[in-house]
């Protein structure tokens, strides 16, 4: 009997022993990972995005390593391409219109520009303006105002060049768990599902709703960001700004671009229309500006916010509102692939609890 006991005792503390061990280790092996959990993250998330372009270099290329390395590559390159085009056009554009602007607005011109005939409500408006321009306290906000956002400008410009060699590592890191994932991804997801301590249906069910979660958010933010680049360039026409085509087709990238999106290619517009109006001595200007920027907050910015949990939920399965906390909830806590990392992840949370109703009942 006493042996027994033994070894009973012997036992519970081996579970015991290991149990503390495997959590301890998970505990250190996340500490390591955790600077770079978005680029481990961002290269899970675009190898199942990207799978089928693998897979169709496969075909023509029979080596895995080879295929695994081209797709990867094409991926980076088909992501930072456009994104350093759209960056580089908006950085350029918005530095213009800054320019002007504090040129401008240090002299009392930019609001005392004559305006005939001056009963014109614009006109009154405009005067309107130039009289609260010459004020000194109001000339002191405004130099202020330039002052602070020249400084933060400049201090965005050093954080974006100290960022970039942290920016390389982590697209290196997300380049070589594409390579990875792309090739011996299958076994690493028939892996996952052996692992999982559920029945076999239940982990079916989990998987497919991975899989399904994860196209019905890649497919909303692609019709999504197609939609806003479409309506910023109906926009861009109406009010008569040039090659409204290009810079629609600029925002549909600029779209994916976290807490911004399309705001930072409308709105540097907007703000250009309304300076060369005070240049021009032009009310029209001013006032396609000023519309220019309520269409973009009330048309193109809202649909974000209005479509995507609709068209996500409905593909998916998960209520809207589940999805738009997931959206914005993962967007704040890991960044741009948050947005497509924090839904799924609700989604799961949902299989587990729906399992856990089955299991009870």
């Amino acid at each position: 009997m006493s042996n027994n006991n033994n070894k009973m005792e012997s036992k519970l503390y081996q579970k015991a022993f290991f149990a503390i061990i495997f959590l301890t280790l998970i505990a250190i092996s996340f500490l390591i990972i955790k600077p770079f959990l978005t680029a481990l993250l961002t290269g899970i998330v675009f190898s199942y995005i990207f799978y089928p372009i693998y897979g169709k270099i496969l075909k023509r290329i029979p080596n895995k390593n080879a295929s695994a390395f081209i797709a990867s590559l094409l991926v980076i390159l088909v992501i930072t391409i456009p994104l350093f085009f759209v960056l580089n056009t908006v950085s350029k554009e918005a530095y213009a219109t800054y320019i002007l602007s504090k040129q401008k607005s240090s002299n009392v011109q930019l609001l005392s520009s004559e305006c005939q005939p001056a009963d014109k409500s614009a006109c009154k408006l405009m005067h309107y303006f130039a009289e609260k321009a010459s004020d000194p306290q109001l000339k002191y906000y405004l130099d202020t105002t330039i002052k602070e956002a020249t400084t933060r400008i400049t201090g965005k410009i050093s954080d974006i060049l100290v960022s970039i060699p942290v920016f390389v590592l982590h697209m290196f890191i997300t380049l070589f768990i594409m390579f990875f994932l792309f090739r011996d991804g299958h076994l690493l997801i028939n892996k996952v599902e052996r692992l999982l301590p559920l029945k076999e249906k239940y982990r079916k069910r989990v998987i497919n709703k991975l899989g399904d979660m994860t196209y019905a958010v890649i497919y909303g933010s692609i019709i999504i960001a197609i939609i806003q680049g479409t309506l910023g360039g109906i926009g861009f026409f109406i009010f008569g700004l040039p090659t409204p085509l290009l810079w629609g087709l600029v925002m549909i990238f600029a779209s994916f671009i976290p807490y911004v999106g399309s705001t930072i290619i409308w709105l540097p517009a907007a703000l250009s229309l309304i300076l060369n109006g005070y240049t021009a001595d032009d009310p029209t200007f001013i006032i396609k500006g000023v519309l220019l920027i309520i269409y973009g907050i009330f048309v193109v910015g809202t649909i974000d916010n209005i479509l995507k949990p609709k068209i996500i939920g409905d593909k998916s399965g998960l209520h809207p509102v589940l999805v738009l906390l997931g959206v914005v909830g993962g967007l704040q806590l890991l960044g741009f692939i948050g947005v497509m990392i924090g839904p799924i992840l609700l989604a799961l949370l949902v299989a587990f609890v729906n399992i856990y109703e089955e299991e009870k009942e």
